[in-house]
């Protein structure tokens, strides 16, 4: 494992259990918005084992989607829950009105969980 793709690991780590804390403090706004980058960093780490650089998020999304779901290599469930997530994320920053509710936030919090345990057995599997 390269010391980028540790890093982001561990910010997915860090950003996961705020994510956490923010959902039983009911700031469900922070809670999506935590597990959301910690999902992009997931991502991220992925794509570096693979020695691709991806910059904003929607470039993440865009080549998770190419080097692990149409080859098949990950579940596309996972590509899927990356895309909802950002969305979800996108609509709380940019309007007001778009109230997130505790559902839309424990789930895409336990999705984020799911998705950091397939990325840390990729990631180990990749190292070997």
């Amino acid at each position: 494992m390269t010391p980028r793709t540790a890093q982001l690991i561990e910010g997915a780590n860090r950003a996961l259990t705020s994510a956490q804390r923010e959902l039983e403090a009911s700031d469900l706004e922070t809670a999506a918005e935590r597990a959301c980058v910690a999902m992009l960093r997931l991502a991220k780490a992925c794509l570096d084992v693979e020695g691709v650089a991806a910059g904003p998020a929607q470039a993440v999304c865009s080549a998770y989607g190419q080097h692990f779901v149409e080859t098949g290599r990950m579940y596309s469930a996972y590509f899927r829950w990356l895309l909802d997530a950002a969305d979800l994320r996108k609509a709380s920053a940019s309007d007001i009105a778009a109230r997130i509710d505790y559902d839309a936030a424990a789930t895409v919090v336990e999705r984020a969980e799911i998705f950091r345990d397939a990325t840390t057995r990729f990631v180990s599997r990749s190292a070997t």
